[in-house]
């Protein structure tokens, strides 16, 4: 745990001399976490960008996937055999979609407990808007109170946790094609937006432009989001089961058709 903590302290001081950097000539201390979060996603892009690479193509082979669990559902042993011959048909590996995210966490953390310090931002404004400050958190108990005692503009206060809620909920969905999966994720989002009116809003602006930022890089490196469907398509899923039989992984599918039918 003390080389963890060594390992975070040492990124979280060297982003603080980033964000300083920044604060020193936008004069703006939310200008200057917007342009951080911005520098810390493009200089992991390479990371991010082999993530989402390796999701595509778990998308691609999907209904492959199902169809296979679904064939060898009381036998394991084959089962696996099966996927890792899918895996190298396609060139994939599964743990690639992993590796990116657990090495950018470290960063992540790292800027969120330097954006969580108290004392920071001393009585900074967001966007000079001077009742609303970064080391403010819009606690729904509060806020509500404020607007019972004739301050209105409370309310802009709560804009925070629900985009915090709503870029997490359409980041999720783009990499969900399961509707049971889509709903069970619905819990992620709400929980962070509740979380969100605890935190500082110095912190909840980093989330919002970092998933921006993520969902930017997913258009520009996988495309559209998959349409969601309640299973795979038969062809897809017929083609995936016979040719599992014989031992071989199905063809990679098109990338620009997915539904494509059959004459």
């Amino acid at each position: 745990m003390d080389v963890l903590n060594k390992l975070l302290s040492g990124i979280a001081d060297a982003l603080h001399d980033v964000l300083r950097f920044f604060y020193g000539f936008a004069h703006d201390y939310t200008l200057a976490i917007v342009l951080l979060t911005l520098v810390v996603k493009l200089a992991l892009h390479p990371l991010t960008r082999t993530q989402l690479r390796s999701m595509k193509g778990m998308q691609v082979i999907a209904p492959h996937m199902e169809a296979l669990r679904r064939k060898y559902k009381d036998d394991p042993k084959a089962l696996n055999q099966e996927m890792m011959a899918l895996y190298r048909a396609h060139n994939l590996n599964p743990m690639m979609g992993c590796l990116p995210m657990l090495v950018q966490m470290p960063v992540f953390i790292a800027l969120w407990r330097l954006l969580y310090t108290k004392g920071l931002f001393g009585t900074a404004a967001v966007f000079g808007v001077p009742w609303m400050r970064l080391d403010q958190a819009p606690n729904l108990g509060q806020v509500l109170s404020a607007v019972a005692a004739g301050r209105p503009e409370q309310l802009l206060l709560l804009l925070f946790p629900v985009l915090v809620g709503a870029t997490m909920y359409f980041q999720q969905r783009m990499t969900i094609t399961d509707p049971s999966q889509a709903r069970m994720f619905v819990f992620m989002p709400i929980m962070m937006g509740y979380f969100a009116t605890i935190y500082p809003i110095g912190v909840s602006i980093y989330m919002i432009v970092s998933t921006l930022a993520y969902i930017m890089e997913y258009f520009l490196v996988v495309g559209s989001p998959p349409p969601m469907s309640a299973s795979p398509p038969k062809s897809q899923a017929a083609a995936a089961a016979s040719s599992g039989g014989g031992g071989r992984a199905p063809a990679p599918m098109p990338q620009g058709k997915k539904g494509a039918k059959r004459a």
